[in-house]
C-alpha cells in the first residue's frame, strides 16, 4: 500500500482564513517516491499576522505563488498517481479509486480544509477519509507507553523522538517529518 502524507499551511485556524501552502510526499514501504508542494496566491490582509509569523511569510517567498484551483489540481493529480484504495460510489454504483493519507492532524484540520478547496473549485479530491493521522497515534502510543509530553504538537512529537524537522511550518518540511513520527509511532507499519 502506498500512502500520500500532505500538510496544508493557513493564514490562521478558521475557516475564513486562507489556505497559503500545500505539500504531499507518496510513500511506499518506507521510501519517499515523489513529493510536490505548491504556495498558494492569499490576500495577507486575510490572515491572522501570528500565523504568517509562524509559517515564515515573507512577499518574496510567494511572488511565484499559483493560483488556489491550480494548486488544488495539481494535488488531486498528485493523488490519483497514488490511488490505491477501491471504493465503489453510494450513488451510482461505480467503482473508483482513492489515495490513503496521511499527515499529523490531518484528520482534524487538513483533511476537511483540503476537501473544501475541492470542492469550493469543482474538483474530485480522490483521498481516502480513513487517514493514518499522527496525532491520533500519538495518543494510542503514549496512552499504552506514557508518560505524555507537554503537548502532541508535530515539533514536540518530533523532540521527543529525535527527529529533525529542517524547516518547521514549511509544508514539504512538515510532511516528511510527518512520515518520520509515522514510523516511530506505528513501528515498522509503513516499511
Amino acid at each position: 500500500m502506498r500512502y500520500v502524507f500532505f500538510d496544508l499551511e493557513t493564514g490562521g485556524t478558521g475557516p475564513e482564513h486562507p489556505d497559503i501552502q500545500l505539500a504531499a510526499v507518496a510513500v511506499e514501504n518506507g521510501v519517499e517516491l515523489d513529493s510536490m508542494e505548491v504556495k498558494i496566491k492569499f490576500d495577507p490582509a486575510l490572515c491572522e499576522p501570528k500565523a504568517l509569523e509562524i509559517n515564515h511569510y515573507k512577499a518574496e517567498d510567494w511572488a511565484s505563488a499559483i493560483d488556489e484551483v491550480v494548486a488544488v489540481k495539481r494535488f488531486a493529480d498528485f493523488c490519483k498517481k497514488y490511488s490505491d484504495v477501491e471504493k465503489v460510489s453510494a450513488r451510482t454504483g461505480n467503482g473508483y479509486r482513492v489515495a490513503r493519507a496521511g499527515g499529523h492532524n490531518v484528520a482534524r484540520f487538513d483533511f476537511d480544509r483540503v476537501m473544501a478547496m475541492a470542492k469550493r473549485h469543482g474538483v474530485f479530491m480522490p483521498l481516502d477519509f480513513y487517514t493514518l493521522d499522527t496525532f491520533q497515534a500519538a495518543i494510542w502510543y503514549f496512552t499504552a507507553n506514557g508518560p505524555f509530553p507537554e503537548n502532541l504538537k508535530l515539533e514536540t512529537l518530533c523532540n521527543h523522538f529525535g527527529i529533525e524537522i529542517s524547516n518547521a511550518h514549511e509544508a514539504l518540511s512538515d510532511v516528511r517529518a510527518s512520515v518520520s513520527l509515522a514510523r516511530k509511532l506505528v513501528g515498522g507499519w509503513l516499511e
